[in-house]
């Protein structure tokens, strides 16, 4: 079965073709990403902005001529944060009706296990207790699971756009503005904090694009071989948040690649950083999976040509 699995982040759209079969993944056809930013002033607003969805229905535009390439089986879009908070949340909806990729929002009490499933790509050591943490850019969300058994799951409302927009005003960032950031980010954690330590850990898992891009720069570019299950330590993520923290946008555009991530990296990476320091860990294994992965996998298991 051919399957075309989409996920339509805050800032990120991502688009996994592939084929496989009720026990998984067996080949991946394209893995596409487009920085769409569709949260753009959604945190102050409390709607999608016009030249968001302008972005939108250009990058979904072209997954579909990709996707119709490919002749695939079954298509699924799954929304997060930002649709789910708009309140003209559904014109998205009617975008993708328009072009036939359905979109349909993660339940709440799906998002947990598609997340915790699509981090480990379907391979889950059985023997393992894992925090899953997928930096998105209007949550992040938390994930506590032993094996394939999900122990805890909290979707905490902190991502790299929403904080960036709320907290950031210059980059270089002022001292004032990192220190207010920081503590927000910890004022939020330690809401879930004493659930995930009711749990001995073996390792942070960190997924989405802020920790592949930090680890890209690490390796050299972006080499999935090289970025995928890449352990970046405490004392390496610390330094990057200190780089972002002191260059400008610019700077990170062009020295560091970062593209339509460059504005938002360093809230997105100080996250990763507090979450890391509060749990005293040694550091983060980075997988270039994520939440389209979960959704291929659910697609395969139900075995649904619908």
């Amino acid at each position: 079965m051919k399957i075309a699995a989409l996920d339509l982040g805050t800032n990120t759209f991502l688009c996994l073709i592939a084929e496989g079969d009720k026990s998984g993944i067996t080949k991946v056809h394209k893995d596409l990403v487009e920085v769409v930013r569709l949260g753009q002033d959604v945190d102050k607003t409390g709607e999608l902005h016009p030249e968001a969805l302008v972005r939108a229905k250009k990058c979904l535009t072209e997954f579909k001529k990709e996707i119709d390439k490919h002749n695939v089986d079954k298509i699924l879009a799954m929304a997060t944060s930002a649709a789910r908070d708009a309140k003209n949340g559904q014109a998205l909806f009617d975008i993708g009706k328009e072009l036939g990729i359905p979109i349909e929002v993660i339940p709440g009490e799906d998002e947990a296990r598609i997340s915790y499933q699509g981090a480990s790509g379907g391979v889950i050591d059985p023997t393992k207790t894992n925090l899953v943490i997928d930096v998105g850019g209007g949550s992040t969300e938390f994930i506590v699971g032993h094996g394939e058994k999900i122990l805890f799951g909290e979707s905490l409302n902190m991502g790299g756009v929403r904080l960036t927009e709320r907290f950031v005003t210059q980059q270089p960032v002022p001292l004032a503005e990192q220190n207010k950031l920081n503590d927000y980010i910890n004022e939020q954690l330690q809401t879930i904090l004493p659930k995930i330590r009711q749990n001995k850990l073996d390792q942070i898992l960190a997924v989405a694009g802020t920790p592949t891009s930090i680890v890209a720069i690490e390796v050299g570019g972006f080499d999935e071989k090289k970025v995928d299950n890449y352990f970046l330590s405490k004392e390496r993520l610390d330094h990057w948040v200190q780089t972002f923290a002191q260059t400008s946008v610019e700077e990170k555009r062009s020295r560091y690649q970062l593209g339509g991530r460059a504005d938002i990296i360093f809230a997105g990476a100080s996250i990763l950083l507090n979450t890391v320091k509060s749990l005293g860990m040694a550091g983060i294994v980075v997988s270039t999976k994520g939440v389209r992965y979960g959704v291929a996998l659910e697609m395969l298991r139900s075995g649904d040509h619908s």
